[in-house]
């Protein structure tokens, strides 16, 4: 009677044993090997902002004599003063941020629908949709999704910019890269800031986070002479007119950059010619990136002549949008590449098919 009892539990168990092989458990990966490729941007101050005048050109350092003033959609130009941080030379991509939900799945730190590749949350703090796997928007599906027992990006993609990702999904992004590397996380998930018992980690901790609209800027608009009155209005072209001949005629800015296409993301690194002076790609096309600010109008800089001399400046404390910037390939009317534009924001939930963005590495 004994070995018959063994001989039975033995086939019950064998026969869970193969059921088990028809559902795989989710399990990701234990590392992240495609690091983001970081360019160093000096400490310096800056003119950053565009302004209105009632004559031309628009962008000189003071105001041309005789002419009033009046503040654009993204002025008055204000000085900044930053320190040394490093930037993302590319948009972060499909492949990269599928490598890191591998390693968050690894160690169960997600949450969500994402076995039925609905979307993908994270389990800690206050949970949010991070990515959306059933996205579809202007016939553009979402380009990674949940496969057996673990995320891909479908082929082909691997090294476009991931897009329907959140802004909750990118500060996450951070957050797992900085673990991983042993940095400091910069975002407290309990609240989505970057304050820790009353500490903002925003400069002085070694990690990731997004860039600050003055980060942005100031990093895409670099140039020798960043107070000089031919800043550049365009990440590729130092001459105000230049960037205005370009702007007008569409196939001559599509040499520089996927602004308009109406084709859909393209490879990051794709315009050699529309590279930043420091050597940054994709910062007027292909997709727009997600920004740490929360929106608020420069016409709080109300006296323009006293060229403001705020060091490190974001706007992390208050807000109802999160900001993004930069154009982009999709074509619709609120949609610039110039590197000035400051308008255009999304609340922090917000994701869509030419949503990107890129890190910065803060350092101790």
């Amino acid at each position: 009677m004994s070995c018959l009892v063994c001989q039975v539990l033995v086939i019950f168990i064998a026969g869970c044993g193969s059921d088990s092989t028809t559902q795989t458990p989710p399990q990701g990966s234990d590392s992240i090997s495609k690091i983001p490729v970081m360019v160093t941007v000096p400490a310096g101050s800056a003119k950053i902002g565009f302004d209105t005048y009632t004559g031309l050109p628009p962008y000189p350092g003071e105001l041309p004599s005789g002419n009033q003033y009046s503040p654009g959609p993204s002025g008055p130009v204000h000085k900044v003063t930053l320190t040394d941080f490093q930037m993302g030379k590319y948009q972060i991509t499909n492949a990269q941020y599928c490598e890191m939900l591998n390693y968050a799945l690894n160690k169960g730190y997600l949450s969500g629908d994402f076995a039925n590749n609905v979307s993908v949350k994270n389990k800690e703090g206050d949970s949010q949709n991070l990515l959306i796997l059933d996205a579809n928007y202007e016939g553009k599906p979402s380009e990674i999704r949940f496969q057996g027992s673990k995320f891909v990006v479908k082929s082909g993609l691997d090294n476009r910019p991931v897009v329907y990702v959140t802004w909750y999904g990118a500060a996450f992004y951070c957050n797992i890269l900085s673990e991983w590397q042993g940095l400091t996380k910069l975002y407290n998930l309990q609240d989505w800031s970057c304050t820790f018992g009353g500490t903002k980690r925003i400069y002085g901790f070694s990690g990731y986070r997004l860039p600050t609209e003055a980060e942005w800027e100031y990093a895409a608009r670099f140039d020798v002479d960043n107070m000089g009155a031919k800043r550049r209005p365009l990440s590729w072209a130092s001459e105000y007119l230049t960037a205005i001949s370009q702007f007008g005629a569409d196939p001559l800015l599509s040499l520089y950059t996927n602004f308009k296409s109406g084709l859909g993301t393209k490879d990051v690194g794709s315009y050699e010619s529309g590279k930043t002076y420091l050597g940054i790609y994709d910062m007027g096309g292909n997709a727009s990136d997600w920004i740490q600010d929360y929106y608020s109008s420069y016409t709080y800089f109300k006296n323009y002549t006293s060229a403001d001399k705020r060091s490190n400046p974001v706007n992390d404390t208050s807000g109802v949008y999160r900001q993004r910037r930069g154009g982009s390939w999709l074509v619709y009317a609120n949609n610039f590449p110039w590197t000035t534009y400051h308008t255009n924001t999304n609340w922090a939930y917000t994701y869509y098919c030419d949503l990107s963005f890129r890190v910065v590495k803060i350092l101790p």
